[in-house]
């Protein structure tokens, strides 16, 4: 209505000067033409003292009058045409500006110009202004307005991130949705089909060496998993999972999956995940551990995450598990090196779970893991360490010492064959797991032909029990009987839960022999125990109080020119998982 009006006023404004130019130009012609033209005669002198006609002389005060009428009139017309532009202006832009700072979040439009942040920061990317006679934006760099509607690159891609302006006449869907918070926030549809959920991993920790003097490691505090966790479904079912993971001091791709999930009994998965080896390492998540770390052999030849496919699921009443798939291969690294694939599987069972005759044994795990194929790979990690989960991050050498450390010069060159046997019992507050795990791996040194056959063997058994009356049927997020709280009518002290573990690492002696590391600095057998207790103040937060005593078969070095037999490390280590 505004514009119409508006409208009305310019065409008006328009028509009056159009009009007045018409008037005044006819004027001027008619006086020119009633003024006569001088006459020849007397000398201005004369011609001043001469007496003008007083007809003349009221003509000429008419036409000076309606100049003067008309000019009063141009002011009044030309004031009027400069408000009416003012108005149309105020009309349009005020339009354009709101579209503009529309955003996806519905916030009101920002109206500051500063380009970093704080007090009158601008919105990142900077608002733009609607393409005129659109509701799309128009691009940053001036070129035409997009209309494609494609999802990649190339000629017709639509903008990345997509619009959040609906178009005319058809606002954005208001999808009815459930929310709920802990563990982690969720929000789905009403009819579940999709998901979304939002987790966080942050564990802080201290680690306080007796030896003295160590370096480049040395006493500190460090954090050394902070994750951000997305998953959900894209309908019931297709799930999908995106994580990333801060790690003493680097940031890195965790998780980026999807999986097809039909039934509990064959689901199918893409993507970067863990690999099912170990049931120390595909079992229990890191959150759910007896220890703050896992064994030696976990830390130092499992397998963590590989982009690959699998095939898992439960079969027989959920009492076998089984998982099978195909990596890339390479430990604790996102490259592949050749074109050949690792082959991985898992499988364990609970024989007696549906036991009537047996409760005692509804929770007694057993099973195995396996894995072959062949590497053509950098080793990784270099440095073999007794407490620390291994990845190619160079900052470990500041958290750990090593007790092995592979020459510069060495790959992991050949065949490569692991595989495990387990054992985990579950009863009431008592929780007991150990696997034994063995093989060989290829290696090599570099522009040499020959490759070293290594045997690698280790062992471990946890066991823990829960003081305050807790109850387990596998490693899982436990829930407190009474969290810990100090306020009164609501006071309680959380779950405590005692924890001890015997872990043994041993490689062949052809590491030394054939020149992949050097015995004259390094190890080549270590063994740890951990003696603690886990204080678990609610579900959702967990603090680890751990003495971890590390020996090894011979001298290893802790700093230049420096050596010891055994290494002490008490390990704090907060966490929150939600």
């Amino acid at each position: 209505m505004g514009s119409d009006r508006c409208g009305t006023l310019a065409c008006k404004a328009v028509a009056t000067g159009l009009a007045l130019m018409w008037v005044t130009a006819i004027l001027g012609t008619a006086t020119a033409q009633s003024v006569p033209p001088p006459l020849p005669g007397p000398s201005p002198g004369a011609r001043a003292a001469a007496v003008i006609d007083p007809a003349v002389e009221e003509r000429f005060k008419r036409q000076d009058d309606v100049i003067r009428q008309l000019l009063d009139q141009n002011r009044k017309l030309s004031d009027q045409l400069q408000n009416v532009t003012r108005r149309l202006d105020g009309a349009t832009v005020p339009a354009a500006n709101t579209s503009a700072a529309r955003t996806g979040d519905g916030s009101p439009p920002r109206t500051d110009t500063s380009n970093e942040g704080g007090a009158g920061a601008r919105d990142n990317p900077p608002e733009r202004e609607l393409d005129p006679g659109s509701n799309r934006p128009a691009p940053a760099d001036g070129s035409p307005p997009r209309s494609d509607s494609s999802r990649e690159g190339g000629a017709g891609a639509r903008d990345n991130p997509p619009e959040t302006v609906p178009t005319p006449g058809r606002p954005l869907a208001k999808l009815p949705a459930k929310v709920s918070i802990g563990p982690g926030f969720v929000v789905e549809t009403e009819d579940e089909e999709f998901q979304l959920q939002f987790h966080d991993q942050t564990q802080i920790e201290s680690r306080i060496y007796q030896q003295g003097g160590m370096k480049p490691v040395a006493s500190g505090f460090w954090v050394p998993r902070e994750r951000l966790i997305f998953n959900g479904r894209l309908t019931k079912p297709i799930e999908y999972e995106g994580s990333v993971e801060a790690a003493y001091g680097t940031l890195n791709l965790l998780n980026a999956f999807i999986t097809w999930h039909p039934d509990d009994r064959f689901l199918l998965k893409g993507g970067r995940f863990k690999v099912p080896f170990g049931y120390e390492y595909y079992a229990i998540s890191n959150v759910d551990l007896l220890q703050p770390e896992r064994s030696l052999f976990g830390t130092n030849f499992g397998f963590n995450r590989m982009p690959g496919g699998m095939a898992y699921g439960q079969l027989l009443d959920k009492r076998l598990d089984y998982a099978a798939g195909i990596f890339n291969g390479p430990r604790n690294q996102t490259v592949e090196y050749n074109s050949d694939k690792d082959f991985i599987a898992y499988l364990n069972a609970r024989p007696f779970e549906k036991s009537e005759s047996l409760p005692f044994l509804h929770f007694l795990n057993m099973g195995g893991s396996v894995d072959t194929g062949s590497q053509n790979n950098p080793v990784v990690p270099q440095a073999l360490r007794t407490s620390v989960s291994q990845t190619a991050n160079s900052n470990l050498a500041l958290v750990a010492p090593a007790w092995l450390n592979f020459n510069n010069n060495v790959t992991e060159t050949g065949q490569r064959t692991l595989w495990s046997l387990h054992l985990a019992y579950y009863y009431k507050g008592f929780s007991l797991y150990g696997e034994w795990q063995s093989g060989f791996t290829d290696y090599a040194k570099l522009n040499s032909p020959n490759k070293t056959h290594l045997p690698i063997d280790g062992w471990y058994l946890a066991s823990g029990y829960f003081l305050t009356g807790e109850h387990v049927n596998r490693r899982s997020q436990v829930k407190p009987l009474h969290k810990f709280d100090l306020r009164k009518g609501k006071r309680g002290m959380g779950a405590i839960e005692l924890e001890a573990r015997y872990s043994q690492l041993t490689l062949g002696r052809e590491v030394f022999t054939n020149g992949l590391a050097d015995a004259n600095l390094w190890a080549n057998s270590a063994y740890t125990i951990d003696i603690g207790l886990n204080w678990y103040l609610n579900e959702y937060v967990k603090i680890y109080l751990d003495w971890q005593h590390s020996e090894f078969n011979q001298p290893v070095t802790f700093a230049p020119g420096r050596f010891q037999r055994t290494s002490d490390l008490f390990w704090i280590k907060g966490q929150v998982y939600f």
